[in-house]
């Protein structure tokens, strides 16, 4: 494996990709789906536990993975990130050749705030002002071919995250607020996706991915969703490779987890939950017939 790093944008996002070279044995190694991840932190910062682990947990499955550091706080404001995703897809698509990358199999994987941002492109990906405004003449170089959105923030109306309006909306008129509850333009153009929640989140509550999976559903396009019914927000792959340090907790919440009965919700609930990653894995090799 080697990795790869470019610079996106005018803001110099940061794109890193973990290129598995070509193996002549391996039937899809000369050209590999792709996986473009896009962590939380509700456009206030990128999440570690959402981002390089996922991407070797995706690298171990087949796919060529990337992660996309993408401009948050006053830097992210609505469509800076977005088109930073469009012109991060362009340019893997652009070395395909190079990277061994199957440019018709590039899945955006978002989660939370990034979940936001995937379906944001998943969306908007054909807007012909985002494209004039990324350089993009070929819509096609910025169309995401599946998507994986996992607690990802929908809309910026009732059931919102604050940081969508707050944040990724900042000074934005009322016209444009309207583009961030993305679930309204779900249409013909949106592609396959897998979705997964928590009943019990209470940062992101579970009604943006419902909003998004009747929209799905509306518009007929396949799709899965799975709602756990126990879990916090933010529980990434839900193993050991993410597990937070207690230490660095605030007291209040180290004392509250010392509680056996909340120890055993919580290794319940990322027991549960950790299945996400291998049904996101069977959805996607079923939308490209692998």
């Amino acid at each position: 494996m080697k990795i790869e790093k470019l610079s996106i944008g005018k803001n110099h996002a940061v794109l890193t990709g973990y290129i598995q070279r070509n193996a002549p044995e391996v039937k899809i190694a000369s050209r590999r789906p792709a996986v473009l991840i896009l962590p939380g932190g509700g456009y206030e910062f990128v999440s570690n536990p959402e981002n390089e682990p996922v991407s070797l947990e995706y690298s171990a499955k087949g796919f060529q993975a990337f992660t996309l550091e993408y401009s948050v706080k006053e830097k992210g404001v609505f469509p800076v990130p977005e088109i930073e995703v469009m012109l991060a897809l362009a340019e893997i698509r652009a070395h395909a050749e190079e990277w061994f990358v199957d440019k018709d199999k590039i899945v955006l994987v978002g989660f939370s705030a990034g979940g936001h941002l995937a379906a944001s492109v998943g969306v908007h990906w054909n807007r012909p002002e985002l494209l004039e405004a990324a350089g993009i003449k070929d819509a096609e170089e910025a169309k995401p071919n599946a998507m994986v959105l996992v607690y990802p923030c929908i809309t910026a109306g009732e059931y919102s995250y604050p940081g969508i309006a707050s944040v990724h909306g900042k000074g934005l008129s009322e016209e444009k607020l309207k583009l961030l509850s993305v679930q309204n333009y779900v249409g013909p153009h949106t592609p396959p996706t897998y979705l997964c929640h928590t009943a019990e989140d209470t940062c992101v509550p579970v009604m943006n991915t419902l909003l998004f999976a009747e929209a799905l559903a509306r518009n007929k396009i396949p799709f899965e969703t799975r709602i756990f019914k126990d879990g916090h927000h933010g529980m990434s792959l839900a193993t050991v490779a993410v597990r937070p340090d207690v230490e660095k907790l605030p007291e209040d919440v180290r004392e509250l987890l010392k509680e056996p009965k909340v120890q055993t919700h919580i290794r319940k609930a990322m027991a549960a939950f950790s299945v996400w990653m291998q049904e996101s894995l069977n959805f996607l090799f079923n939308i490209f017939n692998m």
